[in-house]
């Protein structure tokens, strides 16, 4: 019986936890919706609204996200009126 048990726990510890991370790339970038419901989560948390860039950062991080590059000839701008991130014109 021991013996099983082991090796169940060393099946769901390989299984889980192989110790592959995701490389920072535009693969794993956050898109627009969910840096935007970043930005709710960490304004509600930190009371800053916007938030500092960083604690935004972090918190996409938790899900193995990263910062989204905006596509050539545009950039990622707050719409001060609707407080959520928005692709605009350069």
């Amino acid at each position: 019986m021991k013996p099983i048990f082991l090796a169940g726990l060393l099946f769901l510890a390989l299984v889980t936890g192989c110790g592959h991370k995701k490389s920072p790339g535009p693969e794993n970038a956050a898109s627009l919706e969910e840096l935007n419901r970043a930005l709710a989560v960490v304004a509600m948390r930190s009371g800053y609204n916007p938030p500092p860039t960083n604690e935004l950062a972090k918190f996409l991080a938790l899900s193995g996200k990263t910062m989204p590059v905006p596509p050539p000839g545009k950039k990622l701008v707050m719409a001060p009126d609707r407080r959520q991130f928005v692709l605009v014109d350069q």
